[in-house]
């Protein structure tokens, strides 16, 4: 047998191991889109190449004519294996997967492979067979009607499948392209050997008989697929179809051209509308959105907008509606995008939140009225609305500490009701709560707002004087004294008038002490008392007071 003869059967056979190895590495892989195709398709390349070595060092002819059949279930299957995995890998299949259209694919295929392993029919498909040469070499072939045919089939697959990856390859993003591109490789180089077979069968001049290269390029083949499988990760970066995205969005998808045209809608948006997408694409949105009108007014929008809408319905529905305007390249508008979001359980939950937030405020400022009103029952006194003993005392000791950290002074005076228990015994006690309450107003509004007015213990009222020394607090207290003589306090159709005598004392003139202050302003207290009462004193140390009055 001539030497090329055997080195060309061995780089077909190298071929096949090739591709019968690569495909059992496929066949451990996890499922994924078009895998199980390019398994197929590898182990049709594989008995391909395979048998036309056999056929190459076959020595007989009847020997040649059995691997010529085997041969041709590789070269007859594999462009329609190939086709499938474009169209899976490429997630194009949604028309074809499981649906009894994929057995027509097969329907020449399979008459063909009928033929060819028939005696009867078997010129159908080659008309004649001989050997080349005696010292070994392929088959001479006379092609019958049923070979163009088949031949027609594989490369119109060939072609469409191709036209699939090139398609994919423009719309796809930069990640998935050189899977593209390799695959394309893949597939263009030995397609394109075989046309020139077909076309011009003695390609080599130094072969003296016709040869198919194909096979012997699906080293080649072999060389992409191993790089785009196993170096740029082929099954593991699928690519995923806008379309298919699209389908599975869980909102609303309408498209608009620049004519306002409805072009596209998902199935999440044909479902609401209940209408299909051929009632909606290319028409007015006019007539697409009828039930809906204020859906229909944000369609005209040119520029970038989300808001809210209700649609009505039974219950009506809320959308979050976002409206994205396309421009191309040269800023002129192309089209709109419109995505609406059903939030009816979440605006109503909203809603809720807001209504229990509302209560939640509402209640917080009952309790803050409720706690200020006893905050303030709990420092002022129930029948005259002054401050009580014990806020006093606290307020007392703030001021001394404050007046002491400032050098500043401040003065207390007491004041008593003159012959209150006189008075009550002779107009009862209310009308001496009457006047009581008469004076804590009477002090309350004409003393300052720092100042604190405080019911001391029966009808004997405080008042702490801040800022003030004790020249000023004296002659305070001696206004008071004359408006209060003055004043006429009406009862039971009666006009009564009352006076108070009173004590002062201040910081840091008589002491540094606030308790010790408030003793010396009671002293001073006592002898407005004890000298006629109706006058105001001031606590002089060695008992020298300053007094006035009647």
């Amino acid at each position: 047998m001539d030497i090329k003869w055997i080195i060309f059967a061995v780089i077909l056979i190298a071929n096949a191991v090739t591709a019968f190895v690569i495909a059992l590495l496929l066949s451990r892989r996890p499922a994924k889109p078009g895998i199980r195709s390019m398994t197929l398709t590898l182990c049709a390349l594989g008995i391909w190449s395979f048998s036309y070595a056999m056929i190459t060092v076959s020595p007989t002819l009847e020997t040649k004519h059995f691997w010529l059949k085997v041969e041709n279930i590789g070269i007859i299957t594999a462009p329609v294996l190939w086709f499938f995995f474009t169209l899976k890998y490429t997630r194009m299949d949604k028309w074809l997967t499981g649906k009894p259209i994929m057995l027509l694919f097969w329907v020449i295929p399979v008459i063909s492979l009928c033929f060819i392993f028939s005696e009867r029919w078997f010129h159908l498909y080659y008309t004649s067979t001989q050997a080349a040469v005696e010292s070994g070499g392929p088959l001479l072939i006379s092609r019958g009607p049923m070979y163009w045919l088949a031949l027609a089939q594989s490369y119109l697959l060939e072609l469409v499948g191709t036209g699939v990856l090139i398609w994919r390859f423009i719309q796809s993003r930069l990640v998935y392209r050189r899977q593209m591109l390799y695959l394309i490789g893949a597939v263009t180089i030995p397609f394109s050997i075989n046309i020139i077979y077909q076309l011009n069968p003695r390609l080599l001049p130094f072969l003296s008989v016709p040869v198919d290269l194909t096979p012997l390029f699906f080293n080649v083949t072999a060389i992409l697929l191993v790089a785009s499988i196993f170096g740029l990760s082929l099954f593991d970066l699928v690519p995923i179809a806008r379309d298919t995205v699209m389908e599975h969005i869980p909102e609303m998808v309408f498209v608009v051209d620049a004519h306002d045209r409805v072009v596209d809608a998902n199935l999440m948006a044909q479902k609401w509308l209940g209408k299909s997408i051929n009632e909606i694409s290319g028409q007015d949105p006019v007539e697409v959105f009828r039930g809906w009108p204020q859906l229909l007014n944000r369609f005209f929008f040119t520029e970038f907008s989300r808001e809210e809408i209700e649609i009505p319905g039974t219950p009506p529905h809320m959308l979050e509606l976002i409206v994205t305007p396309i421009y191309n390249r040269l800023n002129t508008l192309e089209g709109r995008v419109i995505v609406a979001r059903d939030i009816t359980e979440s605006k109503a939950l909203e809603n809720k939140l807001k209504e229990v937030n509302l209560s939640l405020q509402k209640q917080l400022a009952e309790n803050e009225t409720l706690r200020t009103r006893l905050q303030e029952q709990a420092i002022r006194d129930p029948l005259t609305g002054a401050f009580n003993r014990r806020y006093f005392s606290e307020a007392l000791d703030q001021e001394s500490a404050r007046s002491s950290r400032e050098k500043a002074p401040y003065s207390i005076l007491i004041l008593d009701i003159d012959r209150f228990k006189q008075f009550n015994d002779t107009y009862g006690h209310k009308c001496g709560d009457i006047v009581l309450q008469s004076l804590a107003n009477f002090l309350n509004e004409n003393t300052r707002q720092g100042d604190i007015v405080c019911r001391y213990g029966g009808e004997e009222f405080v008042i702490l004087m801040t800022d003030v020394t004790s020249e000023a607090a004296y002659k305070r207290a001696e206004r008071f004294r004359k408006q209060f003589e003055e004043m006429v306090i009406e009862y039971d159709g009666k006009k009564l008038q009352c006076t108070f005598s009173a004590g002062i004392a201040s910081y840091p003139v008589h002491a540094d002490v606030g308790e010790t202050l408030l003793s010396f302003a009671d002293q001073a207290l006592y002898r407005s008392k004890t000298e006629g009462r109706n006058r105001v004193s001031v606590y002089v140390r060695e008992n020298h007071y300053q007094t006035s009055g009647n």
